[in-house]
């Protein structure tokens, strides 16, 4: 059984500090299907790694809102 892969880097101009790229990466550490998931503050981006069976971008972004930190393609 093969699995896919996709990769999503996505704006997310409320990062700002450390605590942050600790917040999005837990928040996203939840989502079954996310493989990996990098913020960082310097850039404003989030890389995020995920099995589109399982999960979709438009969820992630809806966790990302929800964690405080809305983010755009």
């Amino acid at each position: 059984m093969t699995t896919t892969t996709e990769q999503a880097t996505l704006t997310a101009p409320d990062i700002s500090c450390g605590h942050c790229v600790a917040t999005v990466q837990t928040a996203l550490g939840t989502l079954d299907g996310v493989r990996r998931a990098e913020a960082d503050a310097t850039t404003k981006q989030v890389l995020v790694e995920f099995d589109p069976d399982r999960v979709s971008e438009a969820r992630i972004r809806e966790v990302l809102d929800e964690a405080g930190y809305p983010a755009r393609r």
